[in-house]
């Protein structure tokens, strides 16, 4: 197996109220309407509140797109995309469980 050569990064800010536990994944598709977070994924990672982490996008992605989501929430998964995988983005999660956004910074 070839290692998979860095392309870009997704960093996400964790703005979310404590006990929140979010989720972002970047996918080749939109799977919105059947997206399950135990889908293959290009990458996919999740964190607790006011911790943030990030998605890594290898180099032989030219596009993808991105879900994000809040672990026990009655809001639907909020997707975004398509983005050409030419430099780095950054978004934000802001709220609590069942009331909660996703921005670009």
């Amino acid at each position: 197996l070839m290692p998979l050569t860095q392309g870009y990064t997704v960093w996400i800010h964790n703005w979310a109220s404590s006990g929140t536990i979010t989720d972002a994944a970047a996918t080749e598709n939109n799977e919105k309407g059947h997206w399950s977070w135990t889908h293959p994924a290009i990458d996919n990672r999740g964190e607790s509140a006011r911790k943030g982490y990030h998605l890594v996008i290898p180099q032989n992605i030219t596009t993808y797109w991105l879900v994000f989501g809040v672990a026990s929430s009655l809001e639907d998964d909020k997707w975004r995309g398509p983005y050409n995988n030419d430099g780095d983005k950054c978004w934000r999660f802001h709220g609590s469980e069942d009331d909660w956004n996703i921005n670009e910074c």
